[in-house]
């Protein structure tokens, strides 16, 4: 007995020797995202570090002993009150407003998180207060890069719940081809035709230069207001960031090269079902004809979509013989018998139970890895960005349908709800998917937290980062090179046909004609 408290009491404290002081900085305001960024967050507390998050949503999550949260507060609300932006007009724009609708909201986000009671928070702390590691989401780009430097340079990786988007990866040194890989802005599949390349490549080179452009102007001196004269670039602080942890699963999305200091965790999120509340789970299993599980995210409201277009959305249930489970934001009367409506459902749990036969969603980056790692096949109804190319991947792969809001009817919905239903290859493709995304040497998460304690006791992760990431873009994919190349193959070409014209003009030119003047 007396061993045996010795041994728990020697755990305890070899736990609390290695545990470490963590900020997760995340200017994200989007519910969703922080999904992912919470459960990295319990993976890493679950061994035994102490986790400071500070974002507009940090109070998911109740305050304890290895949790505190800083708010970032009415981020969101003054988002979507903002005349500055409109988030839901954004689909109706071409690539480049959208774009800059979305450039514009960085910088809206940056602005309302600096006069958030939340920052001031976080800048009161003591200035030789010592965090282990920052853990900063960038997401939207550089707004909290500045902590870097006000917690005295600790090691620092970066997180994106947002797939791995061109403009990140470009700033790791990892120039992604957009031969093959379509950006997502696009509505491309990966076998691009040669106009459709050319677009492709005019639009991700346009992003990069739009963010670098972005950053060091409107951005900087929004930071330099907020930080003070004497902070660093944010160009600057960007590269003491030393590791990105991306949600891009290599078993599901498309196949991409990646350098060392950048790590693929995709679906750190996705996990096995834990215990449905009481009501849900009598639904899902009374539900012998299987289940349907309608959510649109979190930044989509499936009560704004249109009168007529819930109707023939509900006119279509009702002719089914499963159960349909609805997120829905209000209460709606005269509901189909076999309908139910809740304004928030435990997606996870509910996509991981075998009754659950497809699920009808926005086609957002963490609900697609969702369904993918439970097997469950995919209607989806792109709203914007990534939405339109994630989904064109579900459909190239042959594990969902993509229907658009303004081709959605009783009978156009009825006849595809159907048809993922009846078509076993939709199943059966989508199981294999999630085969592979389980068939691992170790969990996404348990990957993440193994680079952010790598990241601590190696004080970051710079040894990985490739020479490309310093060196401009025409020098690191050799475009200097290939340009003076042809040069040589110009100027050389243009002495040969010269030299020819030449030779040939004295040779065959007529005597003739100078001897008779």
């Amino acid at each position: 007995m007396v061993l045996r408290v010795l041994l728990i009491f020697s755990v305890a404290l070899v736990k609390s020797a290695l545990s470490s002081n963590i900020l997760i900085a995340c200017p994200v305001p989007s519910p969703s995202h922080q999904i992912w960024n919470y459960a990295f967050a319990e993976g890493l507390m679950e061994k035994g570090h102490n986790i400071t998050m500070a974002g507009p949503d940090a109070r998911m999550r109740k305050p304890s002993d290895r949790y505190h949260p800083i708010v970032f507060e009415d981020i969101i609300v003054k988002l979507m009150a903002s005349k500055k932006f409109d988030f839901e007009g954004s689909s109706d724009q071409s690539v480049f407003q959208s774009m800059m609708t979305f450039y514009n909201y960085v910088y809206l986000t940056c602005e309302l998180l600096y006069e958030s009671d939340g920052f001031q928070q976080i800048l009161n702390y003591p200035k030789d207060y010592k965090f282990d590691l920052i853990i900063v989401d960038m997401t939207l780009g550089p707004c909290l890069y500045p902590l870097i430097q006000r917690f005295n340079y600790p090691p620092t990786i970066g997180i994106t719940a947002f797939l791995l988007p061109p403009n990140l990866s470009f700033s790791f040194g990892n120039y992604l081809p957009q031969s093959y890989l379509p950006h997502y802005h696009m509505n491309y599949l990966q076998n691009m035709t040669f106009s459709e390349r050319v677009m492709n490549f005019v639009v991700a080179n346009f992003e990069l230069a739009l963010k670098y452009v972005y950053e060091a102007n409107q951005i900087q001196k929004l930071a330099y207001k907020a930080f003070g004269e004497g902070m660093e670039s944010v160009r600057d602080l960007e590269n003491h960031i030393s590791l990105l942890l991306c949600n891009l699963s290599p078993a599901f999305q498309y196949p991409q090269p990646i350098t060392p200091n950048i790590i693929p965790v995709g679906g750190l999120h996705a996990r096995p079902a834990r215990k449905l509340s009481q009501d849900i789970q009598e639904i899902m299993d009374k539900s012998t004809n299987g289940v349907i599980i309608m959510s649109l995210g979190t930044n989509i409201r499936s009560d704004k979509l249109g009168k007529s277009n819930i109707e023939a959305i509900l006119s279509a249930f009702s002719k089914l013989k499963q159960t349909v489970l609805w997120k829905f934001e209000s209460d709606f009367d005269n509901l189909p018998k076999n309908v139910i409506i809740r304004k928030f459902l435990p997606q996870n749990d509910i996509l991981s139970h075998p009754n659950t036969k497809l699920f009808i969603s926005h086609g957002g980056g963490l609900s697609t890895l969702e369904t993918a790692y439970h097997g469950v096949p995919i209607l989806g109804i792109p709203f914007f960005v990534d939405q339109f190319m994630l989904m064109n991947a579900m459909v190239e792969k042959g594990v969902g349908i993509k229907l658009e809001l303004s081709d959605i009817t009783t009978e156009s919905l009825l006849n595809t709800i159907n048809e993922l239903l009846q078509n076993k290859k939709y199943s059966r493709n989508i199981q294999e998917i999630s085969y592979r995304m389980k068939d691992q040497l170790s969990t996404p998460l348990q990957t993440a937290v193994f680079w952010a304690e790598y990241a601590i006791r190696h004080n970051g992760t710079h040894h990985l980062s490739p020479k490309s990431r310093h060196l401009p873009l025409f020098v690191s994919t050799s475009t200097d090179v290939i340009l003076f190349l042809l040069l040589i193959f110009a100027l050389s070409l243009g002495v040969l046909v010269f030299s020819n014209r030449f030779l040939y003009k004295c040779l065959y030119s007529k005597p003739g004609k100078e001897k008779l003047n």
